[in-house]
């Protein structure tokens, strides 16, 4: 039978949208596109509820991997041989190989992207996707994050820090108002901090009146005030010089520092009396997070919080440890030791006036105070 050009053509039309359509659906099953195998950050419904056919797909559901890689820069001020380069590099590792290489993380150790007080203002303006940093450098922005520094709260190890001031976070609301504009990975803390001088031996409450002391803002610098001293505002980075030329008479910094930043090199006394803890955070810009695949949002949900506490493990412990050694081993001159029972007493007696001026002038903060006392008991060091 003779077919007609018009006829040809119609055919040649429907043999061309035949192999269109072929392609289209033989490049949605490279992609991902079909159901029997669900892309990462996806999963199957739960027995109990029926499954959801395409046409009834929310408009928020994940979308397949899409193998771009990510690259997020990290922040942060400390040396890259701290204990926070160490936790910080851990983590990233992790995160990278969660991701299957899709995250790209680049950290810059030592505030070579800009100081410690601009940490915060680089997250929030997108300079880094992420920083860490510590609470104290930023008066007046976290107030209630301030409750773990007041003095001699009964901690003495970093993890058990950790543990109470991430879930000071996560299971109470007082926190969570100061980080609305962020997304947070990790809240957690330092070891403890002696009282350290480089030339005054410090036996008793009486020899810290007048003397110039360098601590963090909030908690710690009303504390020294308390004691009778003066409270000297010194950046961390100019921290040994301020204490080789004697611009400072006494510090009270944590011993992570001390073994940061070698202060080790210059303090010969230190009154080992566990005055009190830092905070950290580790903070992420809200549209970074966001600009991300849902699947790669959820590697990092997976290793915030109490994963994230998991990396950081005894990292800031083993540096106390670490300087302790340090300074027995190297610097025999040097003495480490603690009040009598009666200036012991003298001294929790400042404590407790500077937390009770804490709790007074704190939104919230007889509450915030119970809330980490439950805490401390519940994760016991």
């Amino acid at each position: 039978m003779e077919i007609t050009f018009k006829e040809e053509t119609l055919v040649k039309k429907n043999l061309a949208l035949v192999l269109a359509l072929a392609m289209v659906f033989g490049m949605l099953a490279a992609c991902g596109g079909g159901n029997d195998s669900p892309s990462a950050g996806t999963s199957n419904p739960p027995a109990s509820e029926p499954a959801q056919n395409e046409s009834q797909a929310p408009e928020s559901q994940a979308p397949a991997a899409d193998g771009e890689v990510y690259k997020l820069t990290v922040h942060q001020h400390d040396p890259a041989t701290s204990a926070t380069g160490k936790f910080l590099d851990a983590w990233a590792a992790q995160v990278e190989e969660a991701s299957g290489g899709r995250l790209d993380i680049e950290i810059y150790h030592g505030g070579t992207m800009g100081g410690p007080k601009d940490t915060v203002d680089m997250v929030l303006n997108g300079t880094v996707d992420i920083g860490w940093g510590l609470q104290s450098f930023f008066p007046g922005v976290f107030p209630a994050s301030e409750g773990m520094m007041l003095p001699l709260l009964d901690i003495t190890t970093s993890q058990q820090a950790s543990e109470v001031m991430w879930h000071l976070y996560a299971d109470y609301d007082y926190l969570k108002p100061e980080y609305e504009d962020y997304h947070v990975l990790l809240l957690h803390a330092n070891c403890q901090s002696p009282i350290a001088s480089k030339g005054k031996n410090i036996q008793s409450v009486d020899d810290l009146a007048g003397l110039n002391i360098r601590g963090n803002s909030g908690p710690p610098t009303n504390f020294i005030q308390d004691l009778g001293a003066a409270a000297v505002g010194v950046p961390i980075g100019e921290l040994y010089n301020a204490i080789d030329n004697a611009t400072i008479d006494a510090v009270i910094t944590d011993w992570h520092a001390i073994y940061s930043f070698k202060l080790y090199e210059l303090i010969k006394y230190y009154a080992d009396e566990n005055i009190g803890v830092s905070n950290y955070f580790m903070l992420m810009n809200k549209d970074s997070y966001a600009e991300l695949p849902a699947d790669l949002q959820q590697v990092l949900d997976d290793y915030s919080g109490e994963k994230a506490l998991e990396i950081c493990g005894s990292f800031w412990d083993d540096v106390e440890a670490e300087v302790r050694d340090i300074i027995a081993t190297d610097y025999p001159d040097a003495q480490v030791y603690k009040f009598s029972d009666e200036e012991r007493a003298r001294l929790e007696e400042v404590a407790q006036t500077t937390t009770e001026n804490w709790i007074a002038n704190t939104e919230n903060g007889q509450e915030i105070y119970d809330a980490i006392q439950e805490l401390i008991a519940k994760y016991p060091a």
